[in-house]
């Protein structure tokens, strides 16, 4: 009895180690809300070796002003003109981004995955990879 007793708090002990562990290392945490602002060049995005992106930006599609690319990295955004509220949702539907951007260009740093994000009032699903 003893030794069950003593088995299942050391299980219990290890699956909040590793419950803790997890936790520090997701990115998709509420307080990783992060967005770069990349000053420099506007004409093109200075692109990692291991970046396996065209290097060509999506135009956001009704929203003439905005275009975004997704790497493995994250998502970089541009910005032409005037402000533009940003929302990122994982695949879960977790809100990991929500603010206005103004203009300029960005980086939303992610995981590899498919993200939604809704520009203004428009929604696109963007894939990370």
């Amino acid at each position: 009895m003893i030794r069950i007793f003593t088995l299942l708090i050391l299980c219990v002990s290890v699956a909040g180690l590793n419950a803790q562990i997890t936790s520090k290392g997701d990115s998709h945490n509420t307080n990783q809300n992060v967005v770069i602002k990349i000053e420099g060049n506007q004409n093109g995005w200075v692109k990692g070796d291991n970046d396996v992106s065209s290097g060509i930006s999506t135009p956001a599609l009704g929203n003439e002003n905005v275009s975004f690319n997704a790497t493995s990295e994250g998502i970089y955004v541009t910005i032409n003109k005037g402000t533009n509220k940003i929302k990122l949702f994982a695949l879960t539907g977790q809100l990991l981004l929500d603010g206005d951007l103004k203009q300029g260009r960005f980086f939303i740093p992610t995981r590899t995955g498919i993200y939604f994000m809704k520009i203004n009032n428009k929604s696109y699903k963007v894939i990370c990879r």
